[in-house]
């Protein structure tokens, strides 16, 4: 292209830029004009419309300021005793005499007229009536089409001088000292000419001329200026203020909150607004004049001075690109041009300085990069990427061909504009990870840039990391299941040996053998206090221990611990204080079960490692400024814990010395569950110990106080042959010998009469063929079918309402619900103790047989 062609193509270019601009301008102020004339014409409207508005709320307000005022003068002295011993004695004289006294008093609340009836009779009026041309058979005829009550009645009345429209009120005449209606006072007002009225609602309404009228008639106005025989010009102007000299508004009259063919007709004079508004279109006109002479001078410098500078530019940047090297650019006369010449130059700087840089990221970089076409063929290999690939190969471009065909599609696929991360892909015994970003260069996908990484020995530690976590969760659902498996195994013996203790105890008499027995029973306990510690700590590590919050009373936790721990004190020889500031009012709302167990175990440990000294309890409650708190402190002047082994008791497993297991028995998770179930309630523990001088142990644990709480004693013992009113049918499911002969036990001491069956399957027979079963005890693990599956089909097959209690061994909370959900209506917890089967036999007969009379 020759230099006047380019020189053509730089002009007409400079041309199309000042044309645009002008255009720009152009339209600018078109917008900017029509935007203001709209805004304007609005404003004005809204203004008018709000003054219309107030001036409508105005003539009515007026209006019924002064009906309310005639009413309150009509029934103040419709009441007043003179009129009253006037009317009783028929004197029209003093009658009327009243009545022109009330008008000189107050001239300005005078009706038109009055007259007086009495059982549909005029018995005096003021013969005002006539002035209007009324007749007294017309005032007859008003007065029986008024209602009762003391609203204004609208009529229209035909008089001698035409149609006459009035508003008419009655009240009553009464006589206060023996409450008797003696007639009706009627006042009325007359609407034609009423030059008092308009004058009223024009002195209050700010308006020059005032019109009343019925539909298109005008009955009175304030004015005789205006043409009032066609009333068409005033509803016109009353919807565009824009068509008559004048602002008309329009109120339709309510009288009593009642609407009415009555209409009021305001009239301004428009002639400020008019004059305002052809101002602003003067304005508007003189504004687009300079912004028209504005655009245009505007277009002409730019044309001469603009397209200089622009065609100076230009040559700079097509110079700078096609040598593709650093030039100077020289300058321009326009200072913004000057700084668009320079940042061409800064930009071209840079833009040679990033080329530099992305070739030498290119070459030096320690990761294979590659570059592709959009059709997945290899442009160009950085040095990094020809050592991986051009191995010991007899081939001349070495593993190039696997890249390739394995990188290849992904290739193509990021040629459509897709970017793709962390495609792994395997080239003989290595594995590489390629992050694909595609180069866009005029509006579409030119090359794409492929970056990768040697991942073999990442991919070989995420392989090994997946199956150690496998293993990790087979071997966590392992335990679960062994967990249940054991707690089935050891409560099912536990079962047996608490429950014939528990049967002995009361059929022995001889000492020594009350005394073995009880040590069968602590025993007994020890066991199953040591397999509950293990179950709660197995529920926390799998995420399955649950608080449930009920409201109780704080001073609760106190006495269990004086009533359980005193005795244990007193028989050990050491002293036992308990400290507290609650009181019998104190309710909160928190776990009571999971806060007792916290309390038992760290005072159970307080107790069991002093043997000389005291145990101190202090339960306390405090308001801090994020809210109430329950901060217990429990210590002791036992063995005490070295300092460094502090930092490892509250770990499972774990006690203060290797010996102190075998001297003191435990399981070693009391601190360890106390630990856990203080954080689930979001509080904080912390320990202080010495050796030989004790420890001691202070947590905060936060707690929602609440007003009052419904208390249900429920460990209240009721004597068993006391409880029923006849013996009760007891369908005993029990597969263990054992615990079927402790739970017939228990049951026949209630005088129960048990069946017992070994499965389900002969469950579902007996129920078949015996219908008078009052309780289902139900075990979980059965031979054959078990008792989840059995409780199922005694619901859903058989349609049984039958009570059915779960008694089982497994103490995970997934076997309580599985068996809740499958329709029992109880769970009972094995070993099976008296005082919890008592509790389930009273729930029984509370929410079973409280309907029925027999019990």
């Amino acid at each position: 292209m020759s230099f006047l062609a380019r020189r053509r193509t730089k002009k007409r270019l400079a041309t199309l830029l000042t044309r645009s601009i002008f255009l720009t301008i152009a339209v600018l102020s078109l917008v900017v004009v029509l935007q203001n004339y709209q805004v304007n014409r609005q404003v004005v409207s809204q203004e008018v419309a709000r003054s219309k508005l107030q001036t409508q709320s105005l003539v009515q307000q007026i209006l019924n300021f002064r009906l309310e005022a005639l009413e309150i003068q009509q029934d103040s002295y419709s009441r007043n005793g003179s009129l009253v011993d006037a009317f009783i004695a028929k004197d029209t004289n003093r009658l009327a005499r009243f009545f022109n006294g009330i008008d000189q008093a107050t001239p300005e609340l005078a009706p038109d007229f009055r007259f007086i009836t009495e059982q549909s009779q005029i018995v005096w009026d003021d013969a005002n009536y006539q002035f209007y041309g009324l007749s007294m058979g017309q005032l007859s005829h008003i007065s029986q089409d008024m209602t009762t009550g003391g609203s204004w009645h609208l009529s229209q009345t035909p008089s001698l001088l035409g149609t006459r429209y009035l508003m008419v009120r009655r009240v009553p005449i009464v006589n206060m000292a023996s409450g008797e209606v003696l007639g009706y006072l009627h006042i009325a007002v007359v609407l034609n000419n009423n030059f008092s009225l308009m004058s009223a609602v024009l002195r209050g309404s700010n308006a020059d001329q005032v019109l009343l009228a019925v539909g298109s008639e005008v009955i009175a106005s304030s004015t005789k200026d205006i043409d009032l025989s066609h009333i068409e010009w005033l509803e016109e102007s009353a919807v565009d203020f824009t068509v008559s000299q004048y602002m008309v508004s329009k109120t339709d009259l309510t009288i009593s909150d009642v609407p009415t063919f009555l209409s009021i007709y305001t009239i301004q004079d428009n002639k400020p607004i008019v004059i305002m508004v052809r101002s602003h279109y003067m304005w508007v006109a003189v504004a687009v004049v300079l912004l028209f002479l504005i655009a245009v001078y505007g277009r002409l410098w730019l044309g001469k001075r603009v397209s200089k500078e622009l065609v100076k530019l230009m040559k700079y940047t097509e110079s700078s690109v096609e040598t593709k090297g650093m030039t100077r650019f020289l300058g321009s006369h326009i200072e913004e041009f000057d700084q668009i010449g320079s940042s061409f130059e800064l930009s071209f700087q840079r833009f040679h300085e990033q080329e530099k840089q992305f070739a030498d990221l290119f070459n030096f970089s320690l990761s294979p990069m590659t570059l592709w076409n959009a059709q997945g063929q290899l442009l160009r290999s950085n040095p990094a990427a020809e050592r991986s690939f051009l191995v010991n190969n007899e081939s001349e471009n070495g593993d190039y061909h696997l890249l390739i065909e394995k990188l290849g599609p992904h290739i193509r696929l990021c040629a459509k504009g897709a970017a793709l991360k962390g495609i792994n892909i395997s080239i003989r015994d290595k594995t590489y990870r390629w992050n694909l970003s595609p180069i866009f260069i005029d509006k579409g996908v030119n090359n794409v840039l492929a970056q990768g990484q040697d991942v073999t020995s990442f991919v070989e530690a995420e392989v090994q990391s997946l199956a150690a976590r496998r293993e990790a969760e087979e071997t966590a659902k392992a335990r679960s299941e062994f967990l249940a498996k054991m707690s089935h195994e050891l409560r099912t013996p536990l079962n047996g040996i608490l429950g014939v203790s528990q049967l002995l105890k009361g059929k022995l008499s001889d000492t020594q053998d009350v005394e073995h027995l009880d040590v069968l029973c602590n025993s007994g306990e020890h066991l199953l206090a040591v397999l509950n510690d293990i179950l709660d700590f197995s529920k926390i590590e799998q995420g399955k221990f649950q608080i449930q919050s009920v409201d109780f009373r704080l001073v609760e936790l106190v006495s269990a611990v004086e009533k359980i721990y005193t005795p244990l004190c007193e028989e050990k020889g050491i002293s036992f204080e308990v400290f507290t500031n609650l009181s019998d009012e104190t309710f909160a709302h928190s776990d009571q079960v999971r806060l007792n167990q916290i309390l038992f175990n760290l005072v159970s440990n307080a107790i069991k490692f002093t043997h000389r000294g005291s145990v101190t309890v202090s339960i306390m409650c405090r308001k801090q400024p994020t809210g109430y708190y329950l901060n217990v402190g429990v210590e002791d002047t036992g063995i005490g814990i070295e300092q460094e082994r502090i930092t490892y008791i509250f770990e499972p497993f774990v006690q203060a010395e290797s010996t102190t297991t075998r001297e003191y028995g435990g399981s070693g998770l009391g601190l360890a569950i106390v630990h856990s179930l203080v954080e689930m309630l979001n509080g904080e523990i912390e320990i202080e110990s010495t050796i030989g001088r004790g420890t001691h142990l202070q947590l905060s644990i936060p707690i929602e106080l609440v007003e009052s709480a419904e208390q249900v004693e429920t460990n209240t013992l009721v004597e068993p042959a006391s409880l029923f009113a006849r013996p009760l049918n007891v369908l005993l499911v029990e597969d263990n010998h054992t615990n079927a002969f402790i739970a017939k036990a228990f049951c026949e001491k209630y005088g129960m009469d048990v069946i017992w069956v070994q499965d389900g399957y002969n469950a579902i027979e007996k129920l078949k063929q015996q219908n008078d079963i009052d309780l289902i005890l139900m075990d979980n693990q059965l031979p054959n079918l078990g008792g989840i599956e059995t409780t199922k089909i005694i619901r859903n097959d058989m349609m049984l309402d039958t009570p059915i209690f779960a008694c089982t061994a497994d103490g995970m909370q997934d076997t309580k619900r599985a068996f809740l959900n499958a329709g029992a209506d109880y769970v009972i917890i094995k070993p099976i103790k008296e005082l919890a089967l008592n509790q389930a036999l009273i729930h029984y007969k509370e929410s079973h047989l409280s309907k029925n009379k027999d019990f």
